[in-house]
């Protein structure tokens, strides 16, 4: 009885043993089955990254997940990777004394498309024109470019249309930064700056200018 008793306590001991050594490799599943904060089909070493995201931000990606899982992994590794910062504009220090044709706030469109920060529209004394992004930030997209539209507020690529203003690629979604606008435009047609992911097909913030 006393040898049966040791033999099962080793085993006890030996399973441990092994969980220790493997939880790795299960502790993913734990998550799955037992709880409700993980990302389907995230890496596990990413998931910590994913719970570190707003509950507002978790809540929409996993909506998005439903209607399309593969968009909403990449969005969400997109909302992981930090920030890109613009590089050093130059600009500012340029645009004293500058007239302000059009400027508006960046808005908060829903929990996965977001802006904060001002659009303006300068003109300098030797008649260029500028369109400057001033203590901006936004969520992060694929192929993110600026536009100026003739719809005060695009959310998507038909409420764009195909007269819109394709300034280039964003700089960055954190920091200063300033983009030429053509001569030959008539600016006065143009109601919003966007800043369009191209990706998604869908706008990520956007500045309604008057």
């Amino acid at each position: 009885m006393q040898l049966r008793f040791r033999f099962i306590l080793l085993a006890l001991v030996a399973l441990v043993a092994v969980a220790v050594w493997t939880f790795p490799a299960w502790r993913g599943y734990l998550r799955e089955r037992g709880a409700n904060d993980a990302f389907p089909g995230l890496a596990l070493e990413l998931q910590d990254d994913y719970l570190a995201l707003p509950a507002a931000v978790r809540a929409a990606l996993l909506d998005a997940h439903q209607r399309n899982a593969e968009m909403a992994l990449e969005m969400l590794l997109l909302a992981i990777s930090g920030p890109e910062a613009a590089p050093l504009d130059e600009q500012s220090g340029a645009l004293a004394g500058a007239r302000v044709l059009a400027s508006g706030e960046f808005q908060e469109l829903d929990a996965l498309h977001y802006g904060s920060g001002r659009a303006t529209i300068y003109e300098r004394a030797d008649s260029t024109r500028i369109l400057r992004f001033e203590n901006f930030s936004s969520a992060r997209g694929g192929d993110v470019r600026v536009y100026l539209s003739r719809d005060p507020q695009p959310l998507s690529a038909l409420q764009l249309g195909d007269d819109f203003l394709d300034l280039g690629r964003l700089k960055g979604n954190v920091g200063d930064q300033s983009y030429f606008l053509p001569a030959d435009r008539n600016l006065s047609l143009y109601q919003s700056a966007v800043v369009f992911c191209r990706q998604f097909n869908v706008s990520i913030t956007v500045a309604t200018l008057r």
